[in-house]
């Protein structure tokens, strides 16, 4: 009887200490306008907590920072992709969404009684400035935090990541796990608020990679299960993403051949870049890049149909830069300008993983800047201008563009 209450008392003050702490995996992202929603997403199960119990959620209490009192939030909660345990879940992914909130605002918010959490919506208009960071390929290692700390120490509004985040390929939940934790421990502001998270897709984020010949778009999402339970709020259509904040910021989140064809995109991104002419600051971001530094040029059809397919849409358009991936090192070039304008492209991907040397002859020729390093992207927007500093893993300075004018629109 006396082992009875023991076990008793231990899961009684299990469930506590539960309800008292912020879950480890706590993730903020957007599935609509960044100006007025947020949504907020964790994970339980084995490690992380009791799993809600079937048609139940955890209750979330929020307020903007200033006010008194504290609302209550629905939360919804669903089995989370375990593929190897042959589709029985062992996760539960809980999930809250805020809508209809005010822009440029600061909000608290509490899971059960946790401490108090915060984060911030977007502005509607671009004011004094934003500064946002950016990179790719991370998986989970120290370099991994550490580089994703000297992002969040920018101050940022968000972090958009081009792809290959855990690299579970799919399949691999343990790892997937221990990515979410890693990103919750780091991406703290200065001031303790949580940035929120822009995912893109990259090839270690689906099995095989790759688009696989003849599969439907129903098929290949169920090659990248834990990117779109996580991000298929998101990414509902089979197309590519515009995320845009307020009328100053479009983020064109584009696949390069993971889930979708890069050719069944192309008119897609030349009606959107058509359709954002008036906003002063446009960017595209894919993983394979169409300028490898790594790779050659022709290492794989994948980066030819980026470079003969989207390059020039992208150079006969007003678009500010592109974001690439994929290839491991930082490296800058600025594209011929045949279709247009020459534009930069801003890559190649390390945040964490080990940094690779520049060995494409081609991209070498249009090169601006390299360094064989791990690096996160800082872009400051103004009304002016744009500055874009590619900061190392201690925070030196590794390189630096400078957009001064806006071109005539």
């Amino acid at each position: 009887m006396k082992r009875s209450y023991l076990i008793f008392g231990f899961l009684l003050l299990s469930r506590l200490l539960q309800a008292e702490e912020v879950p480890k995996t706590l993730l903020l992202t957007w599935e609509g306008d960044p100006c007025t929603t947020m949504t907020a997403q964790w994970l339980r199960g084995p490690g992380l907590g009791d799993r809600p119990e079937e048609g139940t959620g955890e209750v979330v209490k929020w307020k903007e920072v200033q006010a008194a009192d504290w609302k209550t939030l629905k939360t919804s909660a669903s089995d989370f992709p375990d593929p190897e345990k042959l589709g029985m879940p062992r996760w539960g992914l809980v999930r809250a969404r805020w809508h209809d909130l005010k822009p440029d605002t600061e909000y608290l918010f509490k899971i059960g009684d946790s401490s108090e959490q915060g984060f911030r919506t977007a502005p509607e208009k671009l004011g004094a400035g934003v500064t946002f960071v950016e990179g790719g390929d991370v998986d989970v290692l120290k370099s991994s935090a550490q580089i994703l700390k000297v992002g969040a120490q920018e101050d940022p509004l968000f972090m958009s990541v081009g792809g290959d985040l855990a690299y579970a390929n799919g399949h691999d939940v343990a790892r997937e796990i221990a990515f979410w934790e890693q990103w919750s421990e780091v991406a703290r502001a200065p001031d303790g608020r949580i940035i929120p998270f822009v995912a893109g897709i990259g090839n270690h984020e689906v099995k095989g990679g790759y688009v696989q010949e003849g599969a439907t778009f129903a098929q290949m999402k169920e090659r990248a299960p834990f990117f779109y339970a996580l991000f298929g709020g998101l990414y509902r259509k089979e197309e590519p993403v515009a995320l845009d904040f307020g009328d100053y910021l479009s983020l064109l989140l584009m696949d390069s051949g993971h889930i979708l064809p890069i050719p069944s995109q192309t008119a897609w991104l030349k009606k959107n870049l058509e359709m954002r002419k008036s906003v002063p600051w446009v960017f595209a971001s894919w993983h394979v890049p169409a300028y490898p530094s790594f790779r050659t040029w022709k290492h794989q059809k994948e980066i030819v149909q980026a470079r003969e397919e989207w390059v020039p849409v992208l150079e006969a358009s007003q678009v500010t830069a592109v974001f690439n991936h994929h290839d491991h090192n930082l490296q800058r070039v600025e594209t011929e300008g045949k279709a247009g304008r020459k534009i930069p492209f801003l890559g190649n991907g390390a945040l964490g993983v080990e940094a690779r040397p520049q060995q494409c002859p081609e991209s070498k020729e249009l090169s601006k800047a390299f360094s064989q390093s791990d690096y996160v992207n800082v872009v400051q927007l103004r009304a002016d201008g744009v500055t874009v500093r590619s900061l190392g893993p201690k925070g030196e300075e590794l390189d630096r563009l400078e957009v001064k004018e806006r071109a005539a629109r």
